[in-house]
């Protein structure tokens, strides 16, 4: 899959590039990085200056081309190693069905005060027999 780049998300202050898309039988996973990096304290936390920075929640859901839903099962997300970023992966459940050709994820990002959600369609191959 190519990268999708240029995607301005939290009003501007990010840019969301989706690094890859993967379907198992047990999950469908979608892999990101956020340029700047999210601020890395949990929520009501001071940051190194004294801060209080808005914690960023992520959320995956998904629905395929024939309805079918798919809820979030988590994820995991850190610095990536040059600081420039925030790299993560995001997973929901669960895998394809078997008649889904598509399926169109919806990416919500929560700052505390502003959600806002992203979609992405991709194309689901049919499992090897």
């Amino acid at each position: 899959m190519s990268r999708m780049k240029n995607v301005p998300v939290l009003g501007g202050r990010h840019e969301l590039t989706i690094e890859g898309f993967a379907a198992t039988t047990e999950h469908m996973e979608l892999r990101y990085h956020l340029t700047p990096p999210l601020p890395q304290s949990e929520p009501d936390e001071e940051n190194e200056v004294g801060d209080h920075e808005p914690y960023v929640f992520l959320a995956l859901e998904a629905l395929d081309d024939v309805g079918n839903e798919y809820l979030d099962s988590g994820g995991a997300f850190g610095l990536s190693p040059d600081g420039s970023a925030t790299e993560g992966s995001l997973s929901v459940q669960p895998g394809p069905y078997a008649n889904a050709r598509s399926v169109t994820l919806h990416l919500t990002l929560f700052d505390g005060t502003r959600e806002e959600t992203h979609t992405f369609t991709f194309p689901l191959e049919a499992a090897a027999g």
